[in-house]
Formats: C-alpha cells, sequence, structure tokens
C-alpha cells in the first residue's frame, strides 16, 4: 500500500482533495477482509477504466489504498465524483453499509501538476 502524508489542514496547493474511509469500524473493530483496500481499488478501477502498461495490478489515482496511523484506509480523491459519479457513490455507500469512518483530507499529488493535467485528458469517464 502506498503511503501518502495525510492531513486534516489548510488546503496546500498541489494537494489531492479527498476521502479517506478508515478499516476501523466505528465500534473500534478492525475491518474485515485485511486486503480490503485492494479489493475496492480494484472494483473503482472497473468504474474508470484506468489502465497502466506494465502495471498488472488494478489500480487509479482517483482512489487508493493507503495507510494513516497503522491502519489500513482508502484514500478517495474528490476528482472521482466528476469523472464517475456512480463509483464515488459506490464507495460512499461502501463505508456507510460496513459503519466505516469517512474523514475529509489531503494528500500530496505523487506526479507533477503538468503530468495530472495532460493524463485527465485521456481518462475516459464511466
Amino acid at each position: 500500500m502506498d503511503r501518502l502524508p495525510l492531513t486534516t489542514q489548510e488546503p496546500i496547493e498541489g494537494a489531492i482533495q479527498g476521502y479517506l474511509i478508515k478499516g476501523i469500524t466505528h465500534s473500534q473493530k478492525t475491518f474485515r477482509p485485511g486486503d480490503w483496500p485492494e479489493r475496492l481499488g480494484g472494483v473503482i478501477t472497473l468504474f474508470v477504466g484506468e489502465k497502466r502498461p506494465g502495471i498488472h495490478i488494478a489500480c487509479t489515482r482517483l482512489a487508493m489504498p493507503v495507510i494513516d496511523a497503522g491502519i489500513k484506509c482508502f484514500f478517495v480523491s474528490d476528482e472521482l465524483r466528476a469523472v464517475c459519479a456512480d463509483a464515488f457513490d459506490f464507495v460512499m455507500r461502501f463505508a456507510k453499509d460496513n459503519d466505516l469512518p469517512v474523514d475529509v483530507r489531503r494528500a500530496q499529488r505523487l506526479a507533477s501538476p503538468d503530468a495530472l493535467a495532460s493524463e485527465a485528458s485521456t481518462t475516459p469517464r464511466c
């Protein structure tokens, strides 16, 4: 899983605004199965259809597994709502149905804004 610094502070230029779904329920139980963030990422990739040459796992920059304070989590970029509202709604329903807390967060970009802009123009819409 990626280790991205996540913050709840004021907006940071170049940061990704999104939502962090924590892998601990409101009743403080660890959510199972242990690979739930990777599975959820695979489902979201099916929605948005991003494929990367040479990468054989399902991944998308719009939603990804992360670890926050030692807890497996799933970060969902706010951009997913615009790219594929159905995928965004699916993730939020998943969190609600499984009693998982969702926090608003920001994460640093992993690529330059120029690279992301050119990539965004080729990202399929659902």
